[in-house]
C-alpha cells in the first residue's frame, strides 16, 4: 500500500526549479502511497549534485546561486523521507540499468526519470505523465484479503522498503495462530534484504482490564505487570526463531492510562509512513473469504501515532517492555 520509488538523479537536479519538482513533491513521502527512495544510497546524493553541475545555470550567477541552495535544501528533504537502498553502480553502466537490475532481485514500487525510450513495467517516465498511463505511478489497492498471505502481500512494499517498523495491535497474542501465522509473514518480508543490520522492529501489544478480571475469575492470582510479562515470555518464544541474526524486535505492553485511554486501532508504522489496517494484525479465523480495507495515513495522522507508540509516549501507560534479540 506504500511503495518506494527510485528516484533518477538527472531528473531529481532538475527539482532546483519549484514548478517543475511540486507535481512530484506533493505525491511522494508521508500521507501518500508513494515514498521515494535513494539508490545507491552511498553514491546518490553525489549522482544529483553532477548532473545539477552539469546543466544547471553557471555557479557565480545569481540564479546559479539561487538553484544551488535550492537544490541542497530540496536534498536534505529528501534525506529525511526517502527510504534507502544499498548498491553500486558498475562501471560503463548507466544508473537506470542498474536501478532495472536492483528491482528485478529485490523490486521498487517503481522507477522514476525523467525519460526514457526504454520498456520497463516499472518506469515512470516523468516528461510524458498526462500523456502515457504509467500503471506504477497508480497501483491498484482493492480490498485485502484477510489471509497471512493476503494481508502480508498488501503489507510488503512497506514492510521491505523501512527501515524502522512499528507493528501495532492491543489484541496480539503470539500464541494465536491468527496472528503469529500473519507475523511469521509480516517478519519474512521485512527481513528479506541484502543487509538487516538497520532494521529495528518494535511491537505494540495491550493488558486490558477484561483480560485481568477473566484471569481472576479462573482463579489466577496475578497481576497487571505478571500477565504483561507472560505475553512478551510468549512472544519471546515464538517470535525470536523468526529473527535472523542481529535483528532485535523490542516489545512494549501497554495498559489503560489515568485518563481511562485503551489502545484500540491497530496499525503498522514506519519512518516514512503508516498504514491503518482496520480490523487488525490477525487473518480470518473462520472459513470465509473475509476482505479488510487498509488506508494510508495523513502526514499528521502518522506524525501523532508514531508520538503515541514510541518509548516516550504519554497517551497509554507503560506495564512492560523488552528487547528480542536473535
Amino acid at each position: 500500500m506504500i511503495f518506494d520509488f527510485a528516484l533518477e538523479p538527472e531528473l531529481v537536479a532538475t527539482w532546483h526549479d519549484r514548478s517543475v519538482a511540486y507535481p512530484f513533491l506533493c505525491q511522494l513521502g508521508r500521507g501518500h502511497r508513494k515514498v521515494p527512495c535513494t539508490f545507491p544510497a552511498a553514491r546518490w546524493k553525489s549522482l544529483v549534485i553532477e548532473a545539477f553541475q552539469a546543466s544547471s545555470p553557471p555557479q557565480n550567477s545569481p540564479a546559479g546561486q539561487a538553484a544551488r541552495k535550492a537544490i541542497e535544501v530540496l536534498l536534505r528533504h529528501l534525506d529525511e523521507v526517502s527510504t534507502r537502498r544499498n548498491g553500486r553502480i558498475a562501471d560503463a553502466e548507466s544508473w537506470l540499468t542498474a536501478a532495472c537490475n536492483e528491482h528485478g532481485e529485490f523490486p521498487f514500487g517503481g522507477i522514476l526519470v525523467r525519460n526514457s525510450g526504454e520498456t520497463h513495467a516499472a518506469l515512470v517516465c516523468a516528461d510524458r505523465i498526462g500523456e502515457v498511463e504509467f500503471p506504477a505511478w497508480n497501483p491498484a489497492a482493492p480490498p485485502v484479503l484477510r489471509t497471512a498471505i493476503g494481508l502480508a502481500t498488501a503489507l510488503a512494499p512497506l514492510l521491505r522498503s523501512a527501515s524502522q517498523l512499528r507493528f501495532v495491535d492491543p489484541y496480539f497474542d503470539a500464541e494465536d495462530a491468527s496472528f503469529f501465522e500473519p507475523m511469521r509473514e509480516y517478519l519474512a518480508r521485512a527481513q528479506a534484504r541484502r543487509t538487516v543490520g538497520d532494521l529495528r522492529l518494535q511491537l505494540h501489544l495491550a493488558v486490558r482490564n477484561s483480560e485481568l478480571e477473566k484471569a481472576r475469575r479462573d482463579g489466577r492470582n496475578i497481576t497487571e505487570s505478571g500477565l504483561a510479562n507472560e505475553k512478551l515470555d510468549a512472544c519471546a518464544t515464538h517470535l525470536l526463531p523468526l529473527l535472523q541474526q542481529g535483528v532485535s524486535l523490542h516489545g512494549f505492553v501497554w495498559g489503560r492510562s489515568q485518563a481511562g485511554v485503551e489502545m484500540h486501532n491497530r496499525y503498522v508504522l514506519s519512518e516514512v509512513g503508516g498504514l491503518a489496517v482496520q480490523t487488525g494484525l490477525d487473518r480470518e479465523i473462520r472459513n470465509v473469504p473475509r476482505t479488510d480495507d487498509i488506508t494510508v495515513l495523513s502526514r499528521e495522522q502518522h506524525a501523532a501515532r508514531w508520538l503515541e507508540y514510541s518509548p516516550t509516549g504519554t497517551l497509554h501507560r507503560l506495564v512492560a517492555e523488552r528487547d528480542l534479540r536473535a
